[in-house]
């Protein structure tokens, strides 16, 4: 698509990934609520599927709305381009919840490979819609083709689409969707404005190195989803899993800068070509400004697992936003170095209450 093309897509892509955070809620709520009713899991499921098919109705309605206001927002070419991302927001919705049920069932094997299927459709559609003329649009509707397909196999695996439906509390399912969906908005928050900030082609820079450093943070999100659901089951537990999950983060990051070293140059031409060469020298620095965003984002979901304050992250959230939108970038070094400052002074500011919470919660059971 050459640096241009990318880059617009990528805002295009982290918004749609950005807005499709919203449906995050769903697995958590079905993770915690089938583990404290086992006896009625099933009922919970069918009304987490009517819950989800009215959400994910409501953003599409809201979206289609917005869409030429969004467009000339994030400097992208084509409404149209909103109205798929409406159409991803609708399904997401519902295939949240079914791959929840899959997580709170303990079938990771087959967790993992609907999400491998899902995104290798998606690459082997985006690369057919491009190549046949659709551009853009084209690349963004192989998500919605490849979501509609993994949505009917995830339906088709959990199957008890029929029978009695357990209602959850009004007031659970909005204090499920105010702990779990800001910590989303985090990890695309620096492509969503690359448009606004840089010309056409540093977008396009920027866009290529970003994705292979969301590709580190997915790979540690998703390992931690594993660690998510044991956290929620054993609470008293929680810090010893995080603390080693906190030291897995520095290894990979360590092994990661290795791997970049020694073979880093190679492998990001082979994927983007010769005319991404001067994107490449992002990717280092890109992969060392987001590791304090990623601890934090651990320390978030750790958070909402144990139900815990979640003020902190609203302000992080808001003014991590509101510096894309308000400063003055001059290069793509100062938009880095924001990125690395802010989640860096935030994440000193969450240690500190992580580790006094658990260091009282220890206090506590001795003098129990």
């Amino acid at each position: 698509m050459g640096p241009e093309g990318y880059g617009e897509f990528m805002v295009l892509y982290s918004f749609m990934l950005t807005v499709g955070f919203f449906s995050n809620t769903y697995p958590t709520i079905a993770i915690k609520n089938i583990l404290e009713n086992k006896e009625e899991k099933l009922g919970v499921l069918r009304f987490l599927r009517i819950v989800a098919f009215i959400t994910g109705l409501l953003f599409f309605i809201v979206l289609s709305l917005l869409s030429p206001y969004l467009k000339d927002f994030l400097h992208v070419s084509s409404s149209f381009s909103i109205i798929i991302i409406a159409l991803v927001s609708f399904l997401i919705f519902l295939e949240n919840v079914e791959k929840g049920y899959l997580q709170v069932e303990n079938r990771f094997g087959m967790y993992s490979f609907l999400n491998g299927l899902e995104l290798t459709l998606r690459l082997l559609f985006a690369i057919i819609f491009v190549e046949i003329g659709f551009w853009i649009n084209g690349a963004l509707s192989s998500t919605v083709f490849s979501m509609f397909f993994s949505l009917i196999l995830l339906m088709y695996i959990n199957k008890n689409l029929f029978g009695e439906i357990k209602k959850l509390p009004f007031k659970r399912i909005i204090k499920s969707f105010f702990l779990v969906s800001p910590s989303g908005f985090f990890v695309y928050a620096d492509d969503i404005f690359i448009k606004r900030v840089f010309d056409p082609i540093t977008a396009g820079y920027f866009a290529s190195a970003s994705i292979l450093g969301k590709a580190y943070i997915w790979f540690i999100l998703t390992l931690f989803s594993i660690i998510f659901v044991k956290v929620s089951e054993k609470k008293e537990k929680a810090f010893k899993y995080v603390k080693y999950f906190f030291i897995f983060i520095i290894f990979t990051f360590g092994v990661i800068q290795i791997l970049l070293s020694l073979v880093g140059e190679k492998v990001f031409l082979l994927l983007f070509g010769d005319k991404y060469s001067q994107a490449y020298e992002i990717l280092p620095l890109y992969i060392f400004s987001i590791l304090p965003l990623l601890i934090n984002l651990v320390i978030y979901y750790v958070n909402i697992s144990l139900e815990k304050a979640f003020v902190s992250v609203y302000l992080h959230l808001i003014l991590y936003y509101c510096g894309f939108v308000f400063i003055k970038f001059a290069s793509v070094i100062d938009y880095l170095t924001y990125i690395f400052i802010i989640n860096a002074v935030f994440l000193i500011f969450n240690l500190f209450l992580f580790l006094k919470k658990f260091q009282d919660a220890h206090k506590q059971s001795i003098q129990q």
